[in-house]
């Protein structure tokens, strides 16, 4: 009470209503019960209920189009409505009815847990299977799982010692830990040391531990969720570890051969060596997550990116060269040994390109097939924009799936791409890719005349132009917008550019619109590439803008938004 009470008044008071422990427990729960009701873990349903009622800018239509049915192209439902709604609830129909601005944190968290257990009480048998199912998942090992806070794994990414460091005091320690907690815990519980006999320690633990397990699979079963679990888990196992023989004796009567008997169910969960005989197609991937097991197990996994940490780093080194134009070098690096099928891919198409052979590029990039649809379609603008095709790299660069990846980093790392046409960078406009960095999904702009495309760049973002130098000072002319701002601050803040670590100037966009700024940067040396930093405040924004971008890969990328800018442009002074 002491801990929680406080934040319960606060809250309460902020969001305009009870909440009584967090923020998120309703959107969890309507999550795990709409996953049950359609089946499937897709979160679509989930996030469109909760952005009708937090988007500001959709209609009312828009709104209501979200939570009604999903339709097939040939009109067969896809996916039903809200459970709500399809009820005809008087409280979902006066939300939608009402704007966004009038619809209270609190009266959110009231509609989506009213929602979660509307859809719990229509399918209530699919969410008892999808708990049991989660029940399993909560004392697997899932290897990529997000709380491991990196990715790519099996691209050699992660240092070899990050790997060991992963096999040996996460997923090893814990399926040793796991069966002996269960085992020390028992022998706490007939233990004849004092401090158990004139304690509830060991009935404590036990409430505890059945609290998680149970709270977890009702929402969704995840890595982090076995935290809990684990403190007192280490103490048990400590205990069991420090024990003389002769007190193993305790669990020879039926009680202690339960707890071998959990102890021994548990452990065979977390490892799942029965991953090995799952029916499966000749080389498909195992479905269940295990620490021993095919791909995707923890062995495997540890295996496949300790054995590609030396072609990771191999590539790493002809990217820079790429990115910084060094055709020999890159060339010379491409020799190795330990060069990949997926960096030759990637890198000899560039190379070709760089090289004054972009048709080449084109045929090597069209043989390959250990590229991504979204790197084969960067590499392919980038030729079409040697070759000089610039309605064509449009073409290929515009694609959605480029759209939705927003490969901005992939970009500026691997290409050192072709002037500018008369040193002019539309940002968000489908051509800006290679010269950006730091800078967000592009979005259009239609509350403006005439409509424009913007990007939104973080602190630290970097725009290239390549061999624009002159050997005099330039001007740089941005077009920015400082309405963003409007709900952070009475001023968007000023940005300082920054050009070979020295501050050359200053902009501050306009928070009453877009706005034209401009300034002069020192001379670069006649044909070199001139890069300029950005640097500025940030904030972060509201949860609709995450939430609206469902379905790509961006999602749930924690944004920090500094300027946001719809063009630049290189001028001589």
């Amino acid at each position: 009470m002491l801990i929680v009470a406080p934040w319960t008044i606060y809250a309460s008071r902020l969001y305009g209503g009870l909440v009584v422990v967090d923020t998120s427990g309703a959107f969890n729960l309507l999550y795990g019960a709409r996953t049950a009701y359609d089946g499937d873990r897709n979160d679509a349903a989930t996030r469109n209920f909760v952005l009708a009622l937090l988007d500001r800018s959709l209609s009312q239509p828009q709104r209501r189009a979200l939570v009604d049915a999903q339709r097939a192209k040939d009109g067969t439902v896809a996916r039903d409505p809200s459970c709500l709604l399809h009820k005809q609830d008087p409280r979902l129909l006066a939300a939608l009815a009402r704007p966004v601005e009038q619809i209270s944190q609190a009266e959110r968290q009231q509609l989506m847990t009213a929602e979660g257990l509307c859809l719990l009480a229509a399918r209530p048998g699919a969410f008892v299977a999808k708990s049991l199912g989660e029940l399993v998942d909560l004392f697997q090992i899932n290897y990529t799982g997000a709380e491991r806070f990196a990715g790519g794994f099996a691209s050699g990414r992660l240092p070899r010692w990050f790997l060991a460091g992963l096999f040996l005091l996460d997923d090893t320690l814990y399926v040793l830990a796991l069966p002996l907690a269960v085992l020390g815990w028992g022998l706490a519980r007939r233990s004849n040391v004092p401090t158990f006999q004139r304690s509830n320690v060991p009935a404590l633990a036990g409430l505890w531990w059945l609290y998680n397990v149970a709270v977890a699979p009702l929402l969704f079963a995840i890595n982090r969720f076995r935290l809990p679990l684990l403190p007192l888990a280490f103490v048990f196992a400590g205990y069991a570890l420090a024990q003389p023989p002769r007190a193993w004796r305790a669990l020879r009567s039926r009680g202690g051969l339960a707890y071998g008997a959990l102890a021994a169910l548990l452990a065979l969960v977390a490892v799942a060596p029965y991953a090995y005989f799952e029916p499966r197609a000749p080389g498909a991937d195992s479905t269940w997550a295990s620490y021993l097991g095919p791909y995707p197990s923890s062995v495997v996994d540890t295996l496949i990116a300790w054995r590609a940490r030396p072609g990771y780093l191999r590539e790493q080194q002809v990217m820079r060269a790429l990115g910084r134009g060094d055709a020999p070098e890159a060339r010379a690096l491409l020799a190795s040994s330990e060069v990949t099928s997926h960096t030759l891919g990637l890198a000899a198409p560039l190379l070709a390109g760089l090289e004054g052979r972009p048709d080449q590029g084109l045929a090597l990039l069209d043989a390959t097939n250990a590229l991504s649809p979204v790197e084969a379609a960067v590499v392919r603008g980038e030729l079409l924009r040697r070759r000089g095709d610039w309605p064509g790299a449009r073409q290929v660069l515009g694609q959605t799936l480029v759209d939705n990846a927003n490969p901005v980093q992939l970009a500026w790392d691997w290409l050192h791409p072709a002037p500018l046409p008369e040193n002019r960078l539309d940002l968000a406009g489908n051509l800006d890719l290679g010269y950006v960095e730091g800078c967000y999904l592009g979005e259009g702009d239609g509350s403006i005349r005439p409509a424009a495309n913007f990007r939104w760049c973080g602190d630290g973002a970097r725009l290239r132009f390549p061999g624009a130098g002159t050997g005099a000072p330039q001007t740089l002319a941005l077009r920015v917008d400082g309405r963003g701002w409007a709900s952070y601050a009475p001023a968007a803040p000023s940005a300082r550019v920054v050009v070979d670590g020295q501050e050359v100037g200053s902009f501050t966009p306009d928070i009453a619109g877009p706005s034209e700024v401009a300034v002069l940067l020192p001379p670069a040396p006649r044909g070199a590439d001139v890069v300029v930093t950005l640097r500025t405040d940030t904030f972060v924004p509201p949860a609709d803008r995450y939430l609206s971008q469902q379905g790509k890969a961006v999602v749930g990328q924690v944004q920090r938004l500094g300027v946001r800018i719809d063009w630049a442009e290189l001028r001589e002074h």
